[in-house]
C-alpha cells in the first residue's frame, strides 16, 4: 500500500504519514452526483455518461475517457486538474478547479466553445449542446438550438443542471425543476407539484428523485422504469432505461434492457456511491474507487479503465483527522487516547470526526463510530443511512426516505432534531457542539438545541448548506453566498464573494470559493484561520487546525492539533 503524506502548512508543525492516497465540520460525501442539488461540499462530480462514451475523474484530478472516439469524445485533456465531468453524444466537458469548462469533441453546433470569459459552478453536456450554471444560478448555453435548447429560462436561478439530446433542465433551490427545449417525447414536462433533491437527463429521458428517496420519470414513456416502493440515494437516467443506488449501496435498474443495460452484473460485493448512464449502457463508482459498466459495449463504452477514481474525502476533530481514499479506505492521524485514531478496515462512502471519536458510513449504509463513548457518542444508531454528519459529541444521519436519527449528547436537546414543517421533509443534516441545523426539501432551514448564542436563530431564505460550530452558525446561500449567525466567532463578517464549500470548526470557518481558493475566518489563536494558497476541493475544519484537498488530490493541514 502506497503512503500518501498530508502537509502541515505554517512553522513548527510536523508532517503527518498516512498508510493511504487524505469535527466538528463532520462527514464528506465522497462523491456527488451530477444533477443533485449541492451539499457544501464542493461540486466533485467523479463519474459520466454519455451517448456512447464515458468518463471518470481520477484521484489526482485529471480525466479519463472511453468508448466511442469518432468526435474525439474521449480524447481527454492531458494537462489540468478537474472537479467535474459531464458526456454529450459527441463531446464531454469537465470544469477545472477554478471554474473554467474545457470541452473537446465535436463541435458542429459549437458546442464545445465555451464562452471566454465564465466561471461555472456546474456543467452539462447535451447532444449537440452544452449548458453552464453560474454561482450566482444564473444558466448560459451554447451550441445548438433548433428546439430551444440552448435558452434557458430568463430570471430563473438553478442550482444544479442536466442535459439531454436536444433538451435541459435546472433544478432551483426549492427542489422545483423547470425544462426547456424538445418536448417531443414529454422529456420536458416536469410531473406538476414534484420537487426533487436531484434530476438526470439522457435523450428524451428525465427523472427526478424526491426527498423521500423515491424516484419518478417523464419522457420516452418510461414513468415506469422505477418501481414505485423503491428507495434510492442517487438514479441516472439512460435513453430507454434507468438505474438507481438502493439504500443498501446496490444498483437496481428498469426499463427496456435490449443491450443488457437494465442488468447490472451480479456482483455480490459490489455496492456503488455514484452512477450514472449513457444511451444504452450503465456505469457505476464502487466501493473501491473502480467504475463497473454494463449494457451495449459496441464503442468500447462499458470497458472502463482501472481505478481508483473519485477525490475522497478528509475529515478534522478536536485533535485528530480521518481521511477516505478514493478506493474507500480509511486512515486516521493524531490523538488516540480512546482509539479515535484506529478506524476498522473495510471500505466506506463518508468519514466524519469529532471529540475523540470518529465516525463512517459504509457503502451499504450502515455506520461505524470509535473512540471514546461517553454519552454514546461512539454508539450509532442502526441503518441504513443516505448520509452522516459527526459533531463534537454525537452525530446526525439522514435515512433514504430523508427521516432524520441522532445520538450521544443531548443534554442541550442537539440530538433531537426539530419536526419538518408539513409536507416537509429534510435533505441535509449538521451537528455541532451544543446545537445541530437540517435543510429541508424546500431550501428552508431549521436549527435546535442551545439557543443562548442565537445560533439556532437561522436566517430567512433558500440554503445548499449550513455548518454549526460551537456558538455560531454559518450558511451557504443558494446565490453562493456565506451568512453567519449566533455568538463567539459569528461577529466576524465571513468573506464576500461565492462559495462551493464550507465548513465550521469550534470557533473559526473555512469555505472554497468558486475560483478553488480557500478563505478561513474567526479565531486565529493557533493558526487555523491562516489558509495557504493554491486551490481546493475539499475543507474540513477542527477545534485548533483545519484540512483540505488540493486539486491534486494532495492533502493538507494547518493550525495545531
Amino acid at each position: 500500500m502506497a503512503t500518501k503524506t498530508i502537509g502541515w502548512a505554517g512553522t513548527g508543525l510536523l508532517w503527518l504519514l498516512l498508510g493511504i492516497a487524505g469535527s466538528w465540520s463532520g462527514g464528506a460525501m465522497a462523491q456527488t452526483s451530477a444533477g443533485a442539488i449541492p451539499d457544501g461540499d464542493g461540486r466533485v462530480v467523479a463519474l459520466a455518461a454519455g451517448g456512447y462514451h464515458s468518463c471518470a475523474l481520477r484521484t489526482n484530478g485529471s480525466v479519463a475517457c472511453w468508448g466511442a472516439n469518432w468526435a474525439g469524445q474521449t480524447t481527454a485533456p492531458k494537462r489540468g486538474y478537474f472537479t467535474a465531468v459531464t458526456t454529450g453524444y459527441g463531446h464531454s466537458c469537465a470544469l477545472q478547479s477554478n471554474g473554467a469548462a474545457v470541452c473537446w469533441g465535436g463541435n458542429g453546433a459549437g458546442q464545445t466553445a465555451v464562452p471566454q470569459g465564465e466561471i461555472f459552478a456546474a456543467i452539462a453536456a447535451g447532444g449537440q449542446h452544452t449548458c453552464g450554471l453560474r454561482a450566482d444560478g444564473v444558466t448560459m448555453c451554447w451550441g445548438s438550438n433548433n428546439y430551444g435548447q440552448a435558452t434557458p429560462p430568463l430570471k430563473v436561478r438553478f442550482v444544479a443542471l442536466v442535459a439531454g439530446d436536444t433538451h435541459a433542465c435546472g433544478l432551483r433551490a426549492d427542489g422545483v425543476a423547470v425544462c426547456w427545449g424538445s418536448n417531443l417525447a414529454g422529456e420536458s414536462s416536469v410531473p406538476a407539484g414534484e420537487t426533487f433533491t436531484a434530476i438526470s437527463s439522457v435523450y428524451m429521458h428525465t427523472c427526478g428523485l424526491r426527498a423521500n428517496g423515491v424516484g419518478v420519470c417523464w419522457g420516452n414513456g418510461q414513468v415506469a422504469s422505477i418501481a414505485g416502493s423503491q428507495v434510492s440515494t442517487a438514479l441516472a437516467a439512460g435513453g430507454v432505461h434507468t438505474c438507481t443506488i438502493s439504500q443498501y449501496g446496490t444498483a437496481v435498474c428498469g426499463g427496456v434492457n435490449t443491450y443488457g443495460q437494465a442488468s447490472p452484473p451480479l456482483v455480490k460485493g459490489n455496492r456503488y456511491i455514484a452512477m450514472a448512464s449513457g444511451f444504452n449502457h450503465t456505469c457505476a463508482l464502487n466501493q473501491n474507487g473502480n467504475v463497473v459498466c454494463w449494457g451495449d459495449n459496441t464503442h468500447g463504452q462499458t470497458n472502463a479503465p482501472r481505478g481508483p477514481f473519485g477525490m475522497g474525502a478528509v475529515a478534522s476533530g478536536y485533535s485528530h483527522n480521518c481521511d477516505l481514499d478514493g478506493d474507500g479506505t480509511l486512515v486516521c492521524a493524531g490523538s488516540n487516547g480512546s482509539g479515535e485514531s484506529t478506524p476498522p478496515g473495510g471500505s466506506f462512502a463518508d468519514v466524519g470526526a469529532g471529540a475523540a471519536f470518529s465516525c463512517a458510513r459504509a457503502v451499504t449504509g450502515s455506520l461505524s463510530c470509535w473512540g471514546f463513548n461517553d454519552l454514546n457518542r461512539a454508539t450509532p444508531p442502526t441503518g441504513p443511512f443516505a448520509s452522516m454528519d459527526v459533531g463534537s459529541a454525537g452525530g446526525c444521519a439522514l435515512a433514504a426516505t430523508g427521516v432524520p436519527v441522532c445520538w450521544g449528547n443531548n443534554g442541550n436537546g442537539q440530538a433531537t432534531p426539530a419536526l419538518p414543517p408539513f409536507l416537509r421533509t429534510y435533505r441535509q443534516l449538521n451537528l455541532g457542539a451544543f446545537h445541530g441545523c437540517g435543510i429541508f426539501d424546500n431550501g428552508s432551514a431549521s436549527c435546535w438545541g442551545y439557543a443562548g448564542t442565537s445560533a439556532t436563530s437561522v436566517p430567512a431564505g433558500s440554503w445548499l448548506a449550513i455548518s454549526a460550530g460551537e456558538q455560531h452558525s454559518c450558511g451557504l446561500k443558494s446565490n453562493g453566498q456565506l451568512a453567519c449567525w449566533g455568538g463567539g466567532m459569528a461577529s466576524t463578517l465571513p468573506p464576500t464573494g461565492t462559495f462551493k464549500a464550507l465548513a465550521s470548526g469550534t470557533s473559526h470557518a473555512c469555505a472554497i470559493r468558486d475560483s478553488g481558493e480557500l478563505a478561513c475566518w474567526g479565531s486565529n489563536a493557533s493558526g487555523q484561520a491562516n489558509a495557504p494558497g493554491g486551490r481546493f476541493v475539499r475543507v474540513t475544519a477542527g477545534d485548533k487546525h483545519s484540512c483540505a484537498i488540493r486539486e491534486n488530490g494532495a492533502r493538507l493541514c494547518w493550525g495545531t492539533l
